[in-house]
């Protein structure tokens, strides 16, 4: 008996014209991430372009985001990866209409619409609470380390960035003195040969590159003069506060402090990278990373309302700030009611009033916060609220034992109840059997979505530098992980 196959005829033509419903199943992410597309306000990005019709022609944006969003949502978030998945990639293929735009138009679409495509954020989340999968009854926030677009060995000292600086110009000003006589010499031949009327070459591509490089060397070094210089102030400030204590009869004054800001733990001087002055050295579940703090406010159900990248290390001031661009971004998915008329100031700024901090966050029954998170100031302004905020006491680690063998002791320190009450109160409510389950929860709201992120999606690597560039695309992954979760519950 002859064996049976099916014919694949790669010489065959269509018979008739093909129809791309026909390459995808109908449950395919792709069908998604199309509709859900097509119900966005897509004004901001159309309205970037000229509405004469001059000049060429240009991909329709909506095709692009289209492209964006699901590469973010396959985890592909090279532009090089993308253009060739639109010739390879069936799915690619469906969504840019059989199109094929290069890898160059792709990066320079999301790097020009980078603020309209962050907003779309929030659009998403809107299309999720249709959906009915957004509960703002139970949210929780935490932070995650992704390496940024530049190399550890690109961190400076200050001194180092002076000389490099110093390095840059002279080669910049060798480099400029060459070509200059280069285009002298030329342009006389050039007069000889052709005439005086004939205009000499502009400078190569090669000087641009150099007065980039040393803009990012100069960006750097004014960083660490900066921060160097806010940390001298703040110590100043101190040392008033301590004059003025100790010029009152009968207060505690206690030591005076050092005229000098302490350093970094390390005791290694600050460094500044050269490749992306934004990105700062931060400590990773497993290793130091260079890179950017990924924040994110997650619902039970694992979608994510709230999202921002910041380049601060540690999470402790970060509470307040990330709840409030949650809040914003609830407001722009209509989950929210818009702010009341401002108030006036209050007289201490670290913290709110009640009804100012209700207005900015009202809407959150439950927050639950990783111990880096909260401080004195937050605790109280939310309490004052009404808010539940479930947030344990940052542990210190005590390393005992001997030179051969040491492990690692995790002690909480226990807040004094008359100088932190309100510290004090929020971990006591951790100490109650409702509040160890209610913060059980993390472990199955925001801990998944960062492994799904990093993981499925498999993005752990900014691919733009600058703190704004790496915002944008920490939220077009948040918006692709939101449109996965909208395609398993849907």
């Amino acid at each position: 008996m002859p064996q049976n196959f099916l014919s694949a005829d790669v010489d065959q033509s269509f018979l008739l014209p093909p129809d791309v419903r026909d390459w995808l199943p109908e449950d395919d992410l792709a069908w998604l991430v199309m509709d859900a597309v097509g119900e966005l306000d897509l004004s901001e990005l159309y309205g970037a372009y000229r509405a004469d019709g001059h000049g060429r022609a240009a991909f329709d944006p909506a095709m692009m985001v289209r492209v964006l969003l699901y590469a973010y949502a396959c985890g592909v978030s090279s532009s090089r990866q993308m253009a060739r998945r639109c010739v390879r990639d069936v799915a690619f293929r469906v969504l840019a209409g059989n199109l094929a735009p290069d890898h160059s138009t792709i990066s320079r679409f999301r790097a020009r619409h980078q603020d309209a495509l962050a907003g779309l954020f929030a659009q998403v989340i809107g299309l999720c609470a249709r959906a009915g999968l957004v509960d703002l009854g139970l949210l929780a926030i935490d932070g995650t380390k992704i390496a940024a677009n530049a190399s550890w060995s690109a961190n400076k000292t200050e001194a180092a960035l002076g000389h490099l600086v110093e390095e840059a110009e002279a080669a910049y000003a060798a480099r400029a003195a060459a070509l200059l006589d280069e285009h002298a010499a030329t342009d006389a031949a050039e007069d000889t040969l052709f005439g005086p009327d004939v205009r000499g070459d502009e400078l190569p591509a090669g000087l641009r590159r150099s007065v980039e490089r040393k803009a990012r060397l100069k960006a750097a070094k004014q960083r660490l003069t900066s921060e160097r210089t806010q940390a001298q102030a703040a110590q100043d400030a101190k040392i008033a506060a301590w004059e003025k204590r100790s010029a009152t009869p009968g207060a505690r004054a206690g030591r005076r402090p050092n005229p000098t800001p302490p350093g970094p733990a390390s005791g290694k001087p600050p460094r500044a990278n050269t490749t992306d002055p934004d990105s700062r050295a931060m400590r990773g579940q497993h290793t130091l990373v260079q890179g950017y703090n990924a924040q994110a406010v997650v619902t039970g159900g694992q979608i994510i309302v709230g999202a921002g990248a910041v380049n601060e290390a540690t999470d402790r001031t970060l509470l307040r700030p990330v709840l409030t661009v949650t809040a914003g971004q609830l407001r722009a998915a209509g989950l929210l009611p818009a702010l009341p008329d401002p108030e006036p100031h209050s007289s201490d700024p670290a913290l709110a009033s009640t009804d100012q901090h209700a207005a900015v966050l009202g809407g959150f029954q439950t927050v639950l916060a990783d111990a880096g998170y909260g401080s004195e100031a937050d605790f109280a302004a939310a309490e004052a609220a009404g808010f539940h905020l479930l947030a344990p006491l940052h542990a210190d680690a005590d390393r005992v034992g001997t030179a051969t063998k040491a492990r690692t002791v995790r002690r909480v320190r226990e807040p004094d109840p008359l100088k932190h009450p309100a510290t004090y109160r929020a971990q006591q409510k951790l100490a109650t059997r409702q509040g160890r389950f209610e913060y059980a929860q993390r472990g199955r709201t925001v801990e998944p979505v960062f492994g799904q992120i990093k993981t499925v999606q498999g993005f752990r690597r900014f691919s733009r530098r600058g703190l704004a560039a790496a915002n944008a695309e920490w939220l077009l992954v948040c918006t692709a992980h939101n449109l996965r979760k909208l395609h398993r519950g849907r």
